[in-house]
């Protein structure tokens, strides 16, 4: 990345050359976040040579150069067989000395992925040996900081680490791997006036030399590594207790006044999960560090979390913000993921299944149970709209990171609720203490959960573990309902429809059904036994039913599809919550005005949502109308905001007057920015165009309604607004790294013409990101490159492709390519191109020497013999 600089000159004065007169083509593909490195093959847990005791960080960031150095000590003991090289995880770590008390050091090797040291003698089993590795870094992954120098605020400077799934390496030699627990500390020196949050507790707080402070953290309870933490910098902390647990929240500066917004539920989840779970919290403390551009939503660390700064919020956004399911999550991972651990990746759905789970029981305990069977609707579309039929214990991945998809998360959960609904919630309680009891500080697969369960409840769960773990997809049932007057026989015919393979099977399932009869107080209910490809079930039932429910109390992640009679569907509309959803998805255009009175008076803010949907689905003229009606009474923030996405599809003179007027009106930054974003559908009229401008030049919290403004300006293709919004962007600013892509893609997109008199000026703004040490930036530079389709800048897009390498992945190298070919695919390769196409080849030769005589300069000091 360095090398960027050195080049980025004569790259454009080479690019300069090239005529601006082609043609350009709009091409957008969103770049996903990616593993760091695919490796083919099945996956199974590693070795143990050695039990790892202790590992000590002694650190010292330089925050000015974005570098760690430090002594790692590691102190170990040969599990069963002597010993003779250790190898630990070390990725780009320049290696000062290693030495080692109770063994000789013969030598050490640094290679790409490795610190391996070679004793003198074997080391007998169970004879403890300390190493020292002193060393330091430049680290691409695992410490990331957050600088001024960076574009941050300087009253904002930090450091934080993000181990998972493999990432430690890149900046600590170690064990990187979560098949080993031990205990930890830390150890960091910072400039007065920042604090350090690591594991466990704080044994001093003492001033050192050169303005420097250092911070002495130890984790005394073994833990995996990459759990390890280190957040340091400037913070805004708040402070409560659960009982005697210390708990406290803690915020960049800049974020103050939304940290209470965040640390509203967490005493209250504490004290749920501890009595929910029947364990107690197993940590000293419980600690929250809101971080500036983390790289997920948040991180388990024990006993202190990490999470994204950008998840922050202000109390005007109503219901459509809150971080009590962050909070819930990461939480629950105090229990699941830290206390006990997955013993490799393919069972990583016992960390993330049931922090997802476990959180849904918290939205129960917190919003009631209907909120509950929300979050479970919401978290069965996300498995239904994957359609992924690999198992949730799959050993094919080539990166970790490609197990922390839909089958860990909300499949994981949906598992759990399975379980517990077929055990009972008493009898789930007890088997998920005595799994967490048993396991307590331990590794864990699935194997060991199922052991539990059996033993505890005495039912065999080899077919559930096998169909819904070890084996892919879900039961597709089409179901079908027959009534016979003469025999009073209710019949069910259920169809598995789904497509059978190696990896998705016939499912055995305990479906229930319920009748409602008239005159019966409350619904008959049954258990189908379904584990056929079709069956006929029959019930005896007093008198015809009013209405048949399918799995009403939401049991089984099933795509059911079953419609009922039209009598049956209006008593639906009456029933539970997702009776409620699954009829108003079937209603049509002979329902309009039940669709409003829906959308006007449900009492589930969800139910109400789903009518406004369907509404804007059917288009017609009367469905249209109930919208406008119903746009000005809606409460519930989620429901306006659903309201005014159903109204932007219409496209209609009367919805666009209707989200004009609720613009002049709304309160709530969130939902604005959706209306400001639906004047996109109202281009070359004054009042929006001054209303678009008023808003790029304003500053709301994280920038939300800037970019809304930016995008409106995209869809409207205003070509002449690219001077204010280049402006703009060259101006401090709250952009997030996530919202970079979006705002430089329009920059871009908005001066991709030959004829745009700022197309030069664009070019060299996102030339000048391609260097930013934001990596988001330099990513989201070079896709807008490609957009912007100018040939001036394929010399430099050139270069950094050639000065970068190896076998990582690398976004921004992938960026640059995509970005490259989609340039070159509109030119028309004159003649008069060659000579200035040898002349990059040359840079970019030099650049390949340059970068190989660096390399060779890394490795010369490496090897040490002792």
């Amino acid at each position: 990345m360095r090398l960027h600089h050195l080049f980025l000159a004569a790259a454009l004065l080479v690019s300069s050359a090239f005529a601006d007169s082609f043609d350009c083509r709009h091409c957008e593909k969103h770049l996903l976040p990616q593993p760091i490195k695919l490796i083919a093959g099945r996956k199974y847990a590693r070795d143990r040579r050695v039990d790892v005791l202790h590992l000590k960080l002694d650190v010292m960031p330089d925050f000015a150069k974005r570098t760690v150095s430090g002594t790692a000590t590691l102190r170990f003991k040969p599990i069963a067989l002597p010993l003779a090289k250790l190898e630990l995880d070390a990725v780009d770590l320049n290696i000062a000395e290693v030495k080692a008390e109770g063994a000789k050091v013969a030598e050490h090797e640094v290679t790409n992925e490795k610190l391996i040291v070679t004793f003198a003698s074997a080391i007998a089993p169970e004879a403890e040996v300390t190493l020292t590795v002193k060393y330091s870094a430049q680290p691409e992954h695992g410490l990331y900081f957050r600088t001024p120098e960076m574009g941050y605020k300087a009253g904002d400077t930090q450091v934080w680490s993000q181990g998972e799934a493999e990432l430690h390496r890149f900046w600590f030699p170690s064990y990187d791997y979560p098949n080993e627990r031990f205990t930890s500390e830390v150890i960091c020196h910072v400039p007065k006036g920042m604090q350090v949050v690591s594991n466990g507790t704080l044994q001093s707080e003492k001033p050192g030399g050169q303005d420097l402070v250092t911070f002495h953290w130890l984790q005394n309870q073994p833990h995996v590594n990459y759990l390890i933490a280190l957040a340091a910098g400037n913070f805004h902390k708040l402070e409560d207790k659960a009982g005697k647990l210390p708990l406290a929240m803690l915020v960049p500066p800049s974020h103050a006044a939304q940290a209470a917004n965040a640390f509203t539920d967490t005493r209250k989840i504490i004290e749920f999960y501890q009595k929910e779970i029947g364990v107690p919290f197993a940590w000293d403390k419980y600690w929250q560090v809101y971080c500036l551009d983390f790289l997920a939503g948040g991180m388990e660390n024990t006993s202190c979390t990490f999470e994204a700064s950008d998840m922050l919020f202000n109390a005007d956004t109503e219901e459509l913000r809150t971080l009590h399911r962050l909070d819930a999550h990461e939480t629950a991972h105090q229990w699941f993921g830290d206390l006990v651990t997955c013993r490799d990746w393919a069972h990583l759905w016992l960390n993330e299944g049931f922090a997802s789970y476990y959180t849904i029981l918290y939205e129960e305990q917190k919003l009631g149970a209907d909120a509950m069977k929300y979050s479970l609707w919401l978290e069965a579309q996300e498995v239904f709209g994957a359609n992924d039929t690999r198992p949730i214990v799959w050993r094919d991945y080539g990166d970790p990171m490609q197990q922390f998809d839909n089958r860990a998360y909300p499949k994981g959960a949906w598992v759990l609720h399975m379980l517990r609904s077929q055990l009972g919630p008493d009898l789930f309680r007890k088997c998920i203490k005595t799994y967490l009891e048993r396991h307590h500080s331990g590794i864990v697969s699935t194997d060991d959960l199922q052991d539990v369960v059996e033993e505890v409840s005495g039912l065999s769960f080899d077919q559930f573990f096998d169909q819904w773990l070890h084996h892919g997809g879900v039961p597709e049932l089409k179901i079908d309902h027959n009534w016979d007057a003469a025999s009073k026989l209710a019949k069910i015919t259920v169809r598995q429809t789904q497509k059978l393979s190696d990896q998705v099977r016939l499912f055995r399932v305990p479906l229930p059904v319920s009748f409602k009869v008239a005159g019966q107080k409350e619904p008959l209910h049954f258990l189908m036994d379904v584990s056929k490809e079709v069956e006929d079930f029959h019930f005896t039932l007093p008198a015809q039913p009013e209405l048949v429910r399918i799995d009403p109390d939401f049991t089984v992640l099933a795509k059911i599809s079953f419609t009922q009679p039209g009598p049956m569907l209006d008593k639906q509309l009456e029933s539970d919550l997702i009776g409620r959803l699954l009829a108003v998805r079937t209603l049509d255009r002979k329902h309009i005005a039940k669709l409003g009175k829906i959308l006007r008076e449900d009492k589930f803010h969800a139910v109400r949502s789903e009518a406004a949907k369907v509404l804007a689905k059917l288009g017609e003229p009367e469905a249209r109308a109930e919208l406008i009606t119903s746009s000005a009474n809606q409460k519930h923030a989620a429901t306006r905001k659903a309201v005014v996405q159903a109204l932007a599809s219409l496209h209609t003179p009367e919805s666009r007057e209707t989200l004009w007027k609720m613009a002049q009106s709304e309160q709530n930054p969130a939902i604005l920015a959706t209306l400001i974003e639906t004047w996109s559908a109202r281009p070359g009229e004054p009042t929006v165009s001054e209303a678009l401008k008023k808003h790029l030049a304003a500053s709301s919290y994280q920038s939300s309604l800037e970019l809304a403004a930016i995008k409106a300006l995209r869809a409207q293709d205003d070509e002449s607004s690219v001077p204010a919004i280049l402006t703009r962007l060259q101006q401090p600013h709250e952009l997030r790294g996530r919202d970079a892509s979006t705002a430089f893609e329009t920059l871009a997109f908005l001066a991709r013409r030959p004829t745009n008199p700022n197309r030069d000026a664009v070019r060299d703004f996102l030339a000048e990101k391609l260097s930013d040490p934001r990596r988001d930036w330099r990513v989201a530079a070079a896709k807008a490159l490609g957009t912007l389709r100018d040939p001036k800048a394929l010399g430099l897009l050139d270069l950094l492709l050639a000065i970068s390498g190896g076998d990582r992945i690398d976004p921004v190298r992938e960026a640059s390519a995509k970005a490259a070919q989609d340039i070159r695919a509109g030119l028309e390769s004159p003649a008069d191109l060659k000579n200035l196409w040898d002349r990059v080849q040359q840079l970019q030769k030099k650049a390949e020497d340059q970068q190989k005589e660096i390399e060779t300069l890394k490795k010369k000091p490496q090897t040490a013999k002792k």
